[in-house]
């Protein structure tokens, strides 16, 4: 964990236009290998803290021109946050439309596409692993909140 700089990963994490996706595809995968890898959760923690990685993370579901891949990668790293800690869920649900962009994901799956396809498969188990219920419950709550404003 020594050689990646947490500032400049999450820089990384916050490009996405053009050639900067590949930046972006690098650091996700970096981070991915930081957290499967780490042996030390508070030290990993601390480099990478959720509070910070989690948002960027989401933010990259909420952008629609994000490609599958990078969308897979995305939600595989949101995955190993929550199974390192469960607590990363109110991370994810604090962030503005990220669990709808997340359940969103599932509903335009191209099933012919195994790009698309692992992608489903990491949201599930990003919703699994993140207290699907709790997420679940949350999105439907603020879907029923939003709709009960625009009457």
């Amino acid at each position: 964990m020594a050689d990646v700089d947490p500032d400049t990963l999450l820089e990384w994490l916050q490009m996405g236009q053009g050639d900067e996706r590949d930046m972006q595809l690098i650091a996700l995968e970096q981070l991915c290998m930081l957290l499967l890898m780490s042996d030390n959760v508070d030290r990993c923690f601390e480099t990478c803290p959720p509070r910070t990685f989690l948002p960027a993370l989401c933010k990259i579901f909420l952008d629609e021109s994000a490609p599958d891949n990078v969308l897979e990668v995305t939600a595989r790293a949101i995955t190993y946050y929550l199974d390192v800690s469960a607590e990363c869920t109110r991370r994810i649900v604090g962030v503005d439309g990220a669990i709808k962009a997340l359940c969103n994901r599932l509903v335009v799956v191209e099933l012919n596409n195994r790009t698309s396809r692992d992608l489903a498969e990491q949201c599930v188990k990003a919703s699994t692993v993140g207290g699907g219920r709790h997420l679940w419950l949350t999105f439907e709550r603020r879907r029923k909140h939003s709709l009960s404003r625009e009457e």
